[in-house]
């Protein structure tokens, strides 16, 4: 029986970059806690942000903030990852010397910083996502933040403009995580996803067998190892269907809203 359900956003439930999620959503939470079963919201996105999209069920979700870095229950952390100064800073470097077609940015769990606040990212970021965006003149400069993630960011081509340098500088020093065409995220090697969910099985006493984790992109093959049950929407990249036991609908197809409606069923009998 699934005692836990753990789905990405961007994508997976809903397309990425929007600011509300089906409203079929909240009463299938509803449902689903009233049968003992959890909701985990995990996501790339800021804390703040996920509030909002599930506003109506807020206290019965679990949420899995910035890339896996941060668990929070009820506004509570209840555990957060972070980068050592030294190893985002020299990132910084990097991405500034050696990848000037490109943007980047940190998170805290209060809010995102980033240099250069006229520019697509930070816009896209702020105005599109709902962030906490701050400018800073140099990312380096910045002290005594708990920083959970460092993301690089470029339109069209993020990932191949990071093979060269970045990835296989930091591959074996961070966890690293192309999400989409835009975005490299940087993460301590503990804080994703996947950790989280184990985080929270542990907690709670949830086997694997007993989860059932939804996701799109390469930064949810290892959640999607986590769980006996686990798909990839129709949409996802070729990579994380092959490493899910099952393929579903598209986010387009609220194919993460048809399989809970069938685990309610299948919980009623």
């Amino acid at each position: 029986m699934i005692k836990m359900v753990a789905s990405d956003l961007d994508g997976t439930l809903l397309i990425g970059g929007r600011q509300t999620l089906p409203e079929e959503i909240f009463p299938l939470v509803k449902e689903l806690k009233k049968m003992g079963i959890l909701f985990v919201a995990a996501s790339g996105r800021q804390y703040a942000n996920m509030r909002r999209l599930f506003e109506p069920v807020k206290d019965l979700v679990y949420f899995v903030s910035d890339g896996g870095t941060v668990i929070r229950k009820n506004d509570k952390i209840l555990k957060v990852h972070t980068l050592p100064d030294e190893v985002w800073k020299r990132m910084h470097h990097m991405v500034k010397e050696k990848m000037p077609e490109c943007d980047c940015f940190i998170a805290t769990p209060e809010c995102c910083y980033a240099e250069n606040e006229n520019g697509r990212m930070f816009l896209w970021l702020r105005d599109s996502y709902g962030y906490d965006m701050r400018k800073v003149d140099d990312l380096s400069s910045l002290q005594g933040k708990q920083v959970l993630k460092f993301s690089v960011y470029h339109p069209e081509r993020c990932e191949e403009l990071c093979a060269p340098y970045f990835t296989p500088a930091w591959r074996d020093k961070v966890t690293l995580a192309a999400a989409g065409k835009e975005w490299m995220d940087s993460t301590p090697p503990e804080g994703e996803k996947s950790t989280a969910v184990e985080f929270i099985q542990k907690q709670l006493g949830i086997s694997p067998e007993e989860t059932c984790t939804f996701g799109d992109n390469l930064n949810d093959i290892a959640m999607l190892q986590k769980a006996g049950r686990s798909y990839a929407v129709a949409n996802a990249r070729a990579e994380v269907q092959a490493a899910a036991r099952e393929v579903c609908p598209s986010y387009s197809e609220d194919g993460v809203l048809q399989i809970l409606k069938g685990i309610v069923s299948e919980s009623r009998k």
